[in-house]
């Protein structure tokens, strides 16, 4: 998902500093003096206080003219683990831009640009603390140049969602404890095997003991299983949510979630179950897609 922003004139707004309002004092207490005493250095201190406020007024608009902003976030977010989102801001005007920072409150996403000549890029790691749907809200851009006495933004309301994935958590598994093709507690295997020749190795995914390389688990101390040069396997594994180990339901969430990429990686064609609602198994990125998904959104 990408998002465009571009600066519109008349949608940005001024709020002044704490320095701003002391040199807004500052210049009252000089002009009122200016006006009771009828002294002209006073009087020339006050124009170019107040010269120095329109200038900062100019220079800070356009700073933010010509400025397009792209916000880009990865391809998978994960629930408690840091995750890139990258803001590209492009400038369309001559002179550069100075001191640009980009916020988005909603997914809490802070960026600052020291300076933007043609295009800039940041980056900044995210961590979502809960599985679901983060709604965007608006991604504002601000800058105080330049001199840091009022600050000038404008914001543009985002159209899109963030879903994050279950955080993964281990659940252990023994496939010698288990008969292919029937129920055993939290996972129900089905497989079928044939082939010829043994062409090389791979992760042992229940194929059965005939198929398991002993001596490569002497060596690594890891179950390998022989890859076939006809490998006409067929692995199906279903997952019942409601049946698995941990003590709470965000925790079989999370240890639904470990199964699905593990077996998924394995070559399995997973599904998944949990009460009245089903999944079957298949194969594929788009299922894939879609395990995690019912997952973030159970």
């Amino acid at each position: 998902m990408l998002t465009f922003l571009r600066y519109k004139k008349g949608r940005e707004k001024v709020s002044i500093n704490f320095g701003g309002k002391i040199y807004i004092g500052f210049t009252l207490l000089v002009g009122f003096s200016a006006v009771n005493t009828g002294n002209n250095i006073l009087y020339i201190l006050l124009s170019f206080l107040l010269a120095l406020m329109g200038v900062s007024g100019f220079l800070s608009r356009y700073n933010l003219r010509g400025l397009t902003v792209k916000l880009i976030p990865p391809k998978e977010v994960w629930a408690k683990k840091p995750t890139p989102f990258e803001v590209d801001i492009y400038n369309s005007k001559r002179l550069p831009s100075f001191l640009i920072t980009a916020e988005e409150e909603g997914i809490k996403l802070k960026t600052f640009f020291v300076m933007v000549e043609r295009s800039a890029r940041q980056r900044a790691n995210l961590t979502f603390p809960k599985r679901g749907i983060y709604k965007l809200k608006q991604l504002e851009i601000t800058s105080e140049f330049p001199f840091g006495l009022f600050k000038r933004s404008f914001k543009v309301p985002l159209e899109g969602e963030i879903l994050v994935y279950p955080q993964p958590k281990e659940v252990k598994i023994s496939f010698f404890k288990t008969k292919r093709g029937k129920r055993a507690g939290f996972i129900h295997f089905r497989s079928q095997m044939g082939g010829s020749s043994v062409q090389g190795l791979k992760e042992y995914g229940g194929e059965g003991l005939r198929l398991v390389h002993w001596k490569a688990f002497a060596r690594l101390h890891q179950l390998y299983a022989k890859r076939l040069e006809e490998d006409n396997l067929i692995r199906e594994v279903e997952i019942d949510i409601e049946k698995l180990p941990a003590g709470n339901f965000e925790d079989k969430i999370s240890q639904a979630t470990y199964l699905v990429l593990k077996f998924y990686r394995m070559g399995y064609a997973v599904g998944l179950k949990y009460k009245n609602r089903y999944i079957p198994p298949e194969g594929g990125q788009e299922h894939f897609k879609k395990l995690l998904k019912f997952l973030a959104l159970l």
